[in-house]
């Protein structure tokens, strides 16, 4: 019965969330009637990036909507937004804190919309340089009495990434390697420094069918200025993880989609070297919408599925644009 509480509530929470996707969709699709906006069709030639000899346009090589998003657009320079909010639990999701539901480190128990925007340069049609701040706003909906609202708001963290995608045996796949520098207060307050690390994405259609898996993979390294016993176990100098995925379009705009979280390991400084910590296995669920080509939204719960308890669930919003 309380599974059963959990999912009607989990599933009332992804609706409200969906309703407010869709009709951010139906109005930005309204404006896109009335409007020029900068996309493929009406960029310039001298705007576009120059193909290398034999080399695909991106939009051959990626098909799937969420990958043709995080990418970026096709113009030779773009600007590029991704961003999330992380809400309180499905009971309370205006709440002023939220759970860590998967126990890792350095993670703030207060709802905060965070990301990063960027400039890219695409190098060829299938290669790309990115150059990215982070921002986040902690409770950027709720009051605080310490702080106010610019307060809890930082654009910090610079990174500098490079990009690549390309098709192996009809897979579709995106690589990434970046470097970035720690600025924001929170993390510097635990002594963290600078980072280095390394992204797969691959995804799997069978052939165009409207049903796809995925995984995707991530390994960090982090170094650090403080070394004192108060900030090691909140600070992680390695971790891998893995993520499977699966979605299944429903439309043009729309497609249902589940990101599952088993394996994720962090080393925290406060174990011998060799020793990581799993974190929790949590999942989301949502509706990804495709408001454009280059604007992909993806309202979600995220939930533990071996501890399925209210107090035990995130609700969230996911956004990617380019311009």
């Amino acid at each position: 019965m309380k599974q059963q509480l959990i999912t009607a509530r989990a599933a009332t929470m992804l609706a409200a969330l969906v309703v407010t996707g869709m009709a951010a969709a139906a109005q930005a699709q309204s404006e896109q009637a009335n409007e020029t906006t900068t996309t493929l069709e009406n960029v310039t030639a001298k705007d576009a990036p120059v193909k290398k000899e034999g080399e695909q346009d991106v939009d051959e090589v990626i098909t799937n909507r969420k990958l043709r998003a995080e990418t970026g657009a096709k113009s030779k320079f773009s600007f590029s937004a991704a961003l999330g909010y992380n809400g309180g639990t499905v009971n309370s999701p205006a709440s002023d804190t939220r759970p860590n539901i998967s126990s890792g480190t350095a993670t703030p128990t207060v709802p905060a919309m965070s990301g990063s925007l960027g400039v890219k340069y695409k190098m060829s049609a299938l290669q790309s340089l990115a150059l990215d701040v982070g921002v986040t706003s902690r409770k950027p909906f709720h009051g605080d009495d310490k702080k106010s609202l610019r307060d809890r708001t930082t654009v910090s963290n610079p990174s500098l990434t490079y990009q690549t995608v390309y098709q192996a045996a009809g897979i579709q796949n995106v690589s990434a390697v970046s470097v970035g520098v720690y600025t924001d207060e929170f993390y510097r307050e635990l002594g963290y420094q600078s980072s280095i690390g390394f992204s797969q994405t691959a995804i799997y259609d069978f052939g165009g069918s409207n049903f796809s898996v995925g995984m995707a993979f991530d390994v960090g390294y982090n170094t650090f200025d403080k070394n004192d016993d108060a900030v090691k176990s909140e600070q992680s100098d390695y971790s891998f993880a893995f993520y499977p995925f699966a979605e299944y379009v429903i439309s043009d705009k729309l497609n249902l989609r589940t990101v599952f979280r088993p394996w994720i390991y962090e080393h925290a400084r406060t174990e011998p070297f060799g020793n990581v910590i799993r974190n929790v296995y949590t999942q989301s669920v949502g509706l990804g919408i495709s408001v454009t080509r280059d604007v992909y939204l993806y309202p979600n719960v995220q939930f533990v599925p071996l501890d399925l308890r209210s107090e035990l669930t995130n609700v969230g919003l996911s956004a990617n644009i380019n311009i």
